[in-house]
């Protein structure tokens, strides 16, 4: 038994759901990928952090005592201005 014909509506609409169901995983696939991306980007570490410290400074107290301070930092400087020696 062969099976029935199937009209070119009939196929059509057979195509047409097809159709808008790979676009509904298209979209959605781009969708968790733009999220996927946006939240890893978040989470991410600077790539490079260079420790600096502040300048000493001179503080002159009322009683003239003399006394210099250095605090350390640290600074993230971007993968795209680092320079190799």
């Amino acid at each position: 038994m062969t099976p029935p014909r199937r009209t070119p509506q009939q196929r059509d609409k057979r195509f047409a759901r097809i159709r808008r169901l790979t676009q509904t995983i298209f979209v959605c696939s781009g969708v968790a990928s733009a999220v996927l991306v946006g939240y890893v980007a978040s989470a991410a570490k600077p790539a490079t952090t260079v420790p600096t410290t502040v300048p000493t400074t001179a503080v002159l107290t009322t009683t003239a005592v003399l006394t210099t301070t250095a605090v350390p930092t640290t600074t993230t400087v971007a993968s795209t201005e680092r320079t190799t020696v």
